[in-house]
C-alpha cells in the first residue's frame, strides 16, 4: 500500500486548472475519502507522515495542492469562499472517477478556514468535517493572533529559515519541545518522491495574507465569511487545537465549537499550533474514531 512518502502524484484538469493531487490507501474501503487542506505556504508535501499514514490503513486519503501551490497550476486565490471555490471545482470532476458523492474534510489553520467555506457553501460534498488548529472569521469575541508570528513565516525565503520559523511558530521553546520539532520537520522531509514542492513563494504568499486580512475584516461580505453563517451545519464537525497556539488563539477553537451546534472540541495540553504533529498519534486516533461514530 502507497504511503504519505511513495504516493504517486496524480494530476486533474478541470475548471481550466491542472491541479495536484495524491490518492492512496486501502484497494477497498466503505469509507469515503479523507481529504486534507493545508495550512499557510504548505503543500501535499509538507504533512506529517506520522499523521497520514496510520489512517491510511483503513480509509483512502485525498492529499490536494489547490491553485497556484505546490505542484498544481494558476493562481493563489485571495479569499478562502475562492480557495473553497477550487476544491469544489476539483471534487466534482475527481468524485465521479470513483464513484464517490462527497468526502470526510480535514482542514488545518488556513485550510481550516478554506474547509470551513466548502462545508457552507457547497454542504453536498462534505459528510463530516475536522477543523484544526483554524479559527472563525471576523467576529465580537474572535481574538486576534500575534502578527510578528505569521510575518516570520511569510518572510522565511531559505531552507533553515523556514525551519527556523515553523519550529518556533509551530512548538514552544523548551528544548525538549524544539527538539520533538525537529523530529517532526525530518520526518516531514522523508518524501523525495517526483521533487519535493518548495514553500509556497512570496507573491502567492502575499495572496495568502490577503485571505487572511478578508476573513479578519469585520466588512467583508458575509457570503465570503463563516461566523455568522456557522450555525448553518448540520454535519458532524470536530475542533481541535493545542492549548497554547500562537498562530491562531486557542480561545478561536472554542468560540468555533460554541457557533456550530454540532461540533466537539478537543483541546490538547501543552501543545500549540502543531499539536496534530506532536500529538500525531492520539489526533490520528481521535479523528478515525469521530469519522466512525455514528453521530448524525
Amino acid at each position: 500500500m502507497s504511503t504519505q512518502q511513495t504516493a504517486p502524484t496524480l494530476y486533474l484538469e478541470t475548471n481550466g486548472h491542472k491541479y495536484a493531487y495524491r490518492y492512496f490507501g486501502p484497494a477497498s474501503s466503505p469509507h469515503p475519502p479523507l481529504m486534507f487542506l493545508q495550512h499557510f505556504r504548505g503543500t501535499m508535501d509538507h504533512w506529517d507522515p506520522e499523521l497520514i499514514n496510520p489512517l491510511a490503513i483503513h480509509r483512502p486519503i485525498l492529499l490536494f495542492d489547490n491553485a497556484g501551490v505546490g505542484k498544481s497550476s494558476g493562481i493563489v486565490a485571495d479569499s478562502f469562499s475562492g480557495w473553497a471555490a477550487h476544491v469544489v471545482a476539483f471534487l466534482d470532476a475527481f468524485l465521479p472517477t470513483i464513484n464517490r458523492t462527497n468526502v470526510d474534510l480535514l482542514g488545518f489553520s488556513m485550510g481550516g478556514m478554506a474547509a470551513q467555506m466548502v462545508a457552507l457553501d457547497t454542504p453536498r460534498l462534505v459528510r463530516k468535517l475536522v477543523l484544526a488548529g483554524t479559527g472563525v472569521s471576523w467576529g465580537p469575541d474572535v481574538e486576534g493572533g500575534d502578527s510578528s508570528n505569521v510575518m516570520l513565516l511569510a518572510s522565511a525565503v531559505t531552507d533553515a529559515e523556514e525551519k527556523a520559523a515553523f519550529l518556533k511558530t509551530f512548538y514552544s521553546p523548551s528544548a525538549e519541545k524544539q527538539a520533538r520539532g525537529a523530529q517532526w520537520w525530518e520526518r516531514m522531509n522523508q518524501r523525495q518522491l517526483d521533487g519535493r514542492s518548495p514553500y509556497v513563494d512570496v507573491e502567492g504568499s502575499q495572496r495568502q495574507l490577503a485571505a487572511v486580512g478578508k476573513w479578519l475584516n469585520p466588512e467583508t461580505d458575509p457570503s465570503e465569511a463563516s461566523y455568522t453563517r456557522l450555525g448553518q451545519l448540520t454535519i458532524p464537525v470536530l475542533v481541535a487545537n493545542g492549548d497554547n497556539d500562537v498562530l491562531i488563539p486557542s480561545h478561536n477553537s472554542w468560540v468555533l465549537s460554541q457557533r456550530i451546534k454540532t461540533a466537539t472540541l478537543i483541546i490538547y495540553p501543552d501543545v500549540g499550533h502543531g499539536f496534530l504533529n506532536e500529538q500525531a498519534e492520539m489526533f490520528g486516533k481521535h479523528v478515525e474514531l469521530f469519522l466512525d461514530s455514528k453521530q448524525v
